[in-house]
């Protein structure tokens, strides 16, 4: 199963992102889910990037995959953090529509920062 875990604070305010695990809906090529939550994952550190010129640290597993961490950078002018903000929740909204139609392969989680998981 993947998970995804959005870290953010008692505001909602999101400081990083975690995609884990495999899918296993299909074989390895094939497999529609996994294709789906990294093309999430990589297309929301692209748009960091290329919209707002900013390089989040990235953590990702070598060889066969199946880890990615994006920990966000917390010293943003209020205007662009407004902006970084709203491409996590456009990604969130993209993994919701995942869990509704593959919720046997993907799931998503919230941890708060320096609380339990909400």
């Amino acid at each position: 199963m993947i998970n995804v875990t959005i870290v953010h604070d008692e505001t909602r305010h999101v400081s990083a992102f975690e995609f884990s695990g495999h899918a296993e809906y299909d074989e390895s090529g094939k497999d529609l889910v996994c294709a789906g939550a990294s093309t999430i994952a990589i297309g929301t550190v692209n748009a960091i990037y290329a919209l707002l010129n900013i390089e989040p640290a990235i953590e990702q597993a070598a060889e066969g995959g199946g880890y990615l961490r994006v920990d966000l950078p917390a010293d943003l002018e209020e205007a662009v953090d407004s902006k970084l903000q709203f491409i996590v929740q456009v990604m969130t909204a993209q993994v919701y529509s995942m869990v509704q139609n593959y919720g046997q392969y993907i799931q998503i989680n919230y941890k708060q920062v320096g609380g339990g998981t909400k």
